[in-house]
């Protein structure tokens, strides 16, 4: 299956800690990894209608996470991840419950295309602003993955946070 990934997840690096284990740059938690410590078979960038906010409070980075929301107008640079369905439960085991939404964003090559979010959308909660290693770590992976430049990234990021 494909797990796309919006947020701080782009990050190769950061999304193989929930893979191999390890703590990320700037982060505060160890997460133990998965079952099969394996790297992605395959990546892809992907652009999806909707946009990201930022609410509660995330315990790897302080500030807020961030979150999908499909309903609210936008454009969302995103990376997919080709996973066995393993390796997809154990990442999702190792996120906090508040993101209790399971989204299917079609099929790409016979596989399932799914991420997960809240079951709240952006103008249900209280948007808070992620802390600065969050955003670097998301800055990263878009570089990583879509190519833009710091200049692209910075206003992406920016409103994200009007």
């Amino acid at each position: 299956m494909w797990y796309v990934a919006y947020g701080s997840n782009m990050c190769a690096a950061r999304l193989s800690c929930y893979l191999a284990g390890g703590r990320p740059p700037g982060g505060l938690i160890d997460h133990a990894g998965a079952r099969d410590k394996r790297p992605p078979a395959a990546t892809l960038a992907l652009t999806l209608p909707g946009t990201v906010f930022f609410a509660g409070e995330s315990r790897t980075w302080g500030g807020g996470r961030a979150y999908y929301d499909p309903t609210t107008a936008g454009r969302t640079p995103a990376r997919g991840y080709l996973l066995s369905s393993e390796q997809f439960d154990d990442l999702r085991a190792q996120e906090p419950p508040v993101y209790d939404r399971l989204l299917e964003l079609g099929v790409r090559d016979g596989a399932r295309m799914l991420t997960f979010t809240s079951s709240y959308g952006k103008a249900a909660v209280e948007n808070t602003h992620p802390a600065p290693e969050y955003l670097s770590i998301m800055a990263e992976g878009i570089a990583e993955t879509h190519g833009w430049t710091a200049a692209e990234i910075t206003k992406y990021l920016e409103n994200l946070m009007d």
